[in-house]
């Protein structure tokens, strides 16, 4: 490693505990194996299996633990990747059209005699057609049938339109609905349902929201509770108060004593 060489795991691993998150937290929001976070943490980027997965790595890392991911994949690029050499080219040669380029655009199409005849053709039809129409007119005569009057007696009344029946409303659900939106930043969750089953995990950004449904009760743990925005069945909650960023909160129905 060059004695200059600023930071790339170490800033991470900081950047991790300042937000009270362990090896494993990481590895389960960013589905990257905690032996591989540790081996990037210690500098270390032989298991990324490339420098491509390598990049990736870091910024979901970054992304996840608060950090900017932007300088540290420029510093992983300046330690590790070999610059791309420059295509070289060779100047073109002068060209200069044929001399009887010009006169041969200039020439009248081939076909342009036939499309005349046919705008001939067609004008003269027209013209014929609206004769023929005319002179059926002064004579009086008309191709439309004529339908004969019905007495009011012999006429029936068609019956009234039967009431239409409203569609029946969904019924209210009764549970917990829990909506978790993302604002001001990104955070990543954990929801479980009255069951103790993981219904959900990953990373909302900035943004983006879900809904979660249970029957009694949903338990959420965040990994950054100040940018997550809370609502339970229609209230806002805003957001959670926890003393630290990352904790557990379980969520009950609304009338439960």
């Amino acid at each position: 490693m060059a004695d200059d060489a600023r930071p790339l795991g170490a800033a991470l691993a900081a950047a991790r505990r300042d937000r009270g998150l362990s090896v494993e937290d990481v590895s389960a929001a960013t589905r990257i194996r905690p032996a591989i976070v540790r081996s990037i943490e210690a500098d270390e980027f032989d298991a990324c299996g490339g420098a491509a997965y390598a990049r990736g790595h870091l910024r979901s890392i970054a992304q996840f633990v608060g950090a900017d991911p932007r300088p540290l994949v420029e510093e992983f690029d300046r330690r590790f990747h070999q610059p791309v050499p420059a295509l070289r080219t060779a100047p073109l040669g002068s060209f200069e059209p044929p001399r009887d380029a010009g006169r041969a655009g200039r020439q009248a199409p081939p076909w342009a005699p036939v499309a005349a005849g046919v705008l001939v053709v067609v004008v003269l039809f027209l013209g014929a057609s609206w004769i023929i129409g005319r002179s059926q007119n002064d004579s009086g005569t008309s191709d439309v049938p004529v339908v004969a009057a019905t007495s009011a007696a012999s006429t029936t009344s068609a019956p009234p339109p039967s009431p239409t029946t409203p569609s029946p409303r969904p019924p209210v659900y009764k549970g917990v609905v829990l909506r978790l939106q993302a604002s001001g930043g990104q955070s990543w969750v954990s929801v479980r349902s009255s069951t103790g089953t993981e219904i959900y995990q990953g990373v909302l950004t900035d943004g983006m929201a879900k809904e979660f449904r249970d029957d009694t009760k949903l338990s959420v743990r965040f990994g950054n509770s100040i940018a997550v925005r809370v609502t339970q069945n229609g209230k806002d909650l805003g957001s959670p108060q926890c003393q630290r960023h990352v904790c557990t909160i379980a969520f009950g129905l609304p009338n439960a004593g």
